[in-house]
């Protein structure tokens, strides 16, 4: 069973990109679990961006770069390889569309990036080494204080 995760409000998201000052952002989708949610698949994470572009954001335009993680955003080897094949200054903030676990693979692989959650994960059906604990109310971004270290 994967990770269930709903979407964070837009205006919430907004007004963190506002505060964290970002200039240009990459959106990033999840390719299993966010997927099967309908929260953040290729659809959610094209309509984001149209939305966030549409309210005078600036997106970080590369064509060979994916629009989701199709291993999934928890997939370590997976988000590594994504950072090591980006151009490191072309953004400075990331809206991740996935659950705890993927947001803890993208800080841990783009050290030096603002990241947005952009979905709050609301129920956990996988087994495994998850480092978040499903609060329904992520606050990655500004220190989420129920990450637990595994």
């Amino acid at each position: 069973m994967p990770t269930i995760t709903v979407k964070k409000d837009i205006e919430n998201i907004k007004r963190k990109l506002i505060e964290k000052n970002t200039e240009t952002l990459m959106v990033i989708g999840c390719g299993i679990c966010a997927r099967i949610s309908k929260t953040g698949g290729p659809k959610e994470t094209e309509e984001m961006k149209d939305i966030l572009i549409k309210n005078g954001f600036k997106i970080l335009k590369n064509n060979k770069l994916p629009d989701i993680i199709e291993e999934g955003l928890c997939n370590y080897s997976a988000v590594k390889k994504l950072a090591e094949d980006i151009d490191d200054n072309s953004f400075d903030s990331i809206i991740v569309l996935g659950c705890g676990a993927g947001l803890k693979c993208i800080a841990d692989n783009f050290k030096n990036k603002k990241i947005i959650t952009g979905l709050d994960t609301v129920g956990v059906g996988v087994k495994g080494r998850l480092t978040c604990v499903a609060c329904g109310d992520c606050n990655f971004d500004n220190g989420c204080k129920g990450l637990k270290n595994t």
